[in-house]
């Protein structure tokens, strides 16, 4: 039996469609819909490389992540924060005509660490200018204004982090 990792694409047999495989917190399986409009082959595959590379900074996140636990002063992990930060926005300007998958990035990727204390997978410094332009993209193409405003409710969050990190002398 093959097991599948927390964000991975997976074959929903009751939907007969691709969907984000994640464990709740209660252990249960629950999934997340990976596109919500119908994609020509040449879209599929675009969505799919760019879901890998999503999938790739993601573990690589996970890294960062751990190595900022566990040294957070570091200046080769401050530097490898930064870079993930880089690195994010790149990503989501690349695919800013696709903003189902900015929305599979914040969501699956990034808004776990703002909520614990899994160490720092990105630098928090300049993180609110960089998020503001990404949650932009993510809501471009939501139609229902509360699932608008809900996106725009993030905003605060990034700033909170960002300026807790200001605060403690961590960004400048």
């Amino acid at each position: 039996m093959r097991s599948y990792y927390t964000g991975e694409i997976v074959y929903d047999p009751e939907t007969k469609e691709g969907k984000h495989f994640q464990i709740s917190r209660w252990g249960r399986i629950e999934y997340y819909r990976s596109k919500y409009e119908i994609l020509d082959p040449q879209e599929g595959m675009d969505f799919l490389c760019a879901e890998k590379i999503r999938w790739d900074l993601e573990k690589r996140f996970l890294a960062t992540a751990k190595k900022m636990k566990e040294n957070p002063i570091s200046v080769s992990n401050r530097k490898e924060a930064a870079e993930n930060l880089k690195e994010y926005v790149r990503f989501s300007k690349a695919v800013n005509s696709k903003s189902q998958i900015v929305r599979n990035f914040l969501f699956l990727s990034l808004t776990k660490y703002m909520e614990g204390n899994q160490g720092l997978p990105i630098s928090p410094c300049g993180l609110t200018s960089a998020a503001k332009g990404i949650i932009e993209i993510a809501v471009r193409d939501l139609k229902d204004p509360e699932t608008r405003r809900a996106w725009a409710a993030a905003i605060p969050i990034f700033s909170g982090y960002e300026l807790g990190f200001t605060m403690a002398g961590y960004c400048e």
